[in-house]
């Protein structure tokens, strides 16, 4: 037979010390909660608490139980709360913000994760970092997904993947050089293709893996990493991308991976702070977050 709901009686006995205040913590009858005292004390074959003038004193058998049984009782009631809130509170639209390229390559699984596990759908904000973290503050979007460290004073986060950064270059200037030591000097004879005028990925390469600077030809600006990859796919210069971004198309033989493997860049899953207080943005977090290091374990 089944005591759980006695045991947790006893357990809010043995805390109050009280029978008449457990009583209505519990919601119960004082007749109703004494009487589970009692069920658990014949369970166990001896008293569990001495009658005072005020309130009850536990006895060494009722140190012991609670000792056993008191942390699981609240892991249980922790589960059944956070089950009763999901089923009666997760539903809805849930505004996603993101990369583009972060979002087209990686987080497919996150994302049918989420939609499998509760009564909502998704709306996805696609952005650069600063839209990212704007549609946050403006409540446009519930949670994000960022590849630039968040603000802590604004926001709360975790590590939710991580990305590496390699050189790659189209395949017919890439073949030429890439049996040679790769530097910065000889890069600078070739063109770059860039995300945009600070040329962000590749110098963030250049300044880890040479210690130096970018001072190639920027042929090309793109605000869209996706694009860059098929720009140089096409035979057209050299740049610094995500390594889920370019992975097939070196195997595939399309692009020429040159150098190092370049520094690795953290991804966040990213909420404004307070906002877990609501069930479905709370609820998206901890489905999210199960599937954290797909691109980081694709490696």
């Amino acid at each position: 037979m089944s005591h759980l709901t006695q045991l947790k009686t006893f357990v809010e006995v043995y805390r109050c010390k009280n029978i008449t205040k457990a009583a209505a913590n519990l919601g119960m009858s004082q007749p109703a909660v004494t009487a589970h005292i009692q069920t658990m004390e014949s369970v166990v074959g001896k008293a569990l608490f001495e009658r005072q003038a005020r309130g009850v004193k536990p006895t060494p058998t009722a140190h012991d139980l609670a000792l056993q049984v008191s942390s699981h009782i609240d892991i249980l009631e922790q589960k059944i709360t956070s089950i009763r809130a999901r089923s009666e509170a997760v539903f809805g639209t849930l505004n996603i913000a993101g990369p583009a390229e972060y979002i087209s390559f990686v987080s497919g699984p996150q994302i049918a994760n989420l939609l499998q596990a509760g009564n909502i759908n998704v709306v996805l904000h696609i952005g650069n970092k600063i839209n990212i973290f704007d549609a946050l503050l403006n409540d446009t979007a519930d949670i994000a997904i960022a590849a630039s460290t968040p603000d802590p004073a604004i926001f709360d986060y975790l590590v939710l993947d991580k990305e590496q950064l390699w050189l790659v270059m189209n395949r017919l200037e890439g073949r030429e050089i890439q049996d040679r030591k790769i530097t910065a000097e000889l890069l600078s004879t070739y063109n770059v293709v860039t995300y945009d005028q600070d040329l962000p990925l590749v110098r963030q390469y250049f300044d880890r893996v040479f210690n130096a600077s970018c001072n190639s030809n920027v042929i090309a600006i793109c605000p869209d990493i996706r694009a860059i990859a098929h720009i140089i796919r096409s035979g057209i210069g050299y740049s610094v991308l995500p390594d889920y971004l370019c992975r097939d198309l070196i195997k595939a033989g399309e692009l020429i991976q040159l150098g190092s493997v370049g520094p690795e860049n953290n991804i966040y899953l990213v909420w404004k702070k307070g906002a877990l207080k609501h069930p479905r943005i709370a609820f998206a977090k901890d489905v999210i977050s199960a599937f954290a290091n797909i691109n980081y374990l694709s490696n």
